[in-house]
């Protein structure tokens, strides 16, 4: 009998393993599903934002494009997509005495004019073709020229010029608005005064660690560089982890003076390097 005994507890032991064992396993199971059932939502709110912020974007202009123009501005590269936002985040003013100044959106160029009936004209922008190269203008040397070619309403394809220095203090643009044959030039806008930066909760700030205080300054480089009509970036509140490309994204949505949204921005923060960079 105490033989039986001694075999029937073995038996309840093993019995009580299995069941912990699978319990282990069910949990894990379901941790590893809810994680990336979550992973995947954000990747779709994402997208979704990212769907919506270019829509609210085409809609900030009122010029109608031919579908080989829409097109075009939806098949931009990086860099051609950085520098239409370049353009369009920033009021570039004439150097001389007319008072002209320049605004841009996603896919249009307005002209406002003062001394011009209408005062204010706006024209389908899209870019062609992008190029940059190393010039010296007087005394500013090493300067980065971009070379636009661009088409707007009456099918030719013009070139505007914008010149800035590494630091981004100085930025010249030239074009001809007026279809003259001549260029004129312009200057972009002084840079908002404040900044700041909302949206990042206890909980991203503790996974973020340190990297949040490089991510911040980064930010605040560039908009000061790029986006200088920004006053504050607000974050979505998610941050996507890629450890495969051992790297974390920050999605923001940049506003004016006016609470009124520009842009959203992408920050990459590379954990190898403690290095950012802009998408």
């Amino acid at each position: 009998m105490r033989d039986i005994w001694f075999l029937i507890t073995d038996h309840k032991g093993i019995v009580k393993i299995l069941a912990i064992l699978i319990a282990i396993f069910c949990v894990v199971s379901i941790g590893v599903s809810s994680y990336t059932s979550t992973m995947k939502v954000q990747e779709q709110q994402e997208q979704q934002a990212k769907k919506k912020e270019k829509e609210k974007q085409i809609k900030n202009s009122s010029v109608k494009l031919k579908k080989d123009q829409q097109k075009t501005i939806d098949e931009y590269d990086d860099a051609t997509a950085q520098f239409s936002a370049l353009l369009s985040s920033n009021v570039w003013a004439t150097y001389s005495s007319t008072g002209r100044t320049l605004y841009f959106t996603d896919s249009s160029i307005i002209i406002a004019d003062p001394e011009a009936d209408p005062s204010k004209v706006e024209k389908p922008f899209v870019i062609k073709g992008l190029s940059t190269e190393k010039v010296d203008v007087g005394e500013m040397k090493n300067l980065t020229r971009y070379n636009c070619a661009y088409e707007s309403d009456d099918d030719k394809t013009r070139v505007l010029t914008v010149d800035k220095n590494d630091d981004g203090t100085y930025f010249k643009m030239s074009i001809d608005v007026k279809n003259s044959g001549t260029n004129e030039e312009y200057v972009r806008t002084q840079a908002a005064g404040t900044f700041d930066i909302d949206g990042i909760s206890e909980d991203m700030s503790a996974l973020l660690g340190d990297s949040r205080s490089i991510i911040e300054d980064f930010l605040r480089e560039q908009c000061a560089l790029y986006y200088p009509t920004a006053v504050e970036a607000e974050c979505n509140g998610i941050l996507t982890a890629d450890f495969n490309a051992n790297e974390y994204r920050v999605d923001f949505s940049l506003k004016d003076t006016e609470d009124q949204q520009l842009t959203g921005i992408t920050v990459v923060y590379h954990l190898s390097t403690k290095q950012c960079e802009l998408m």
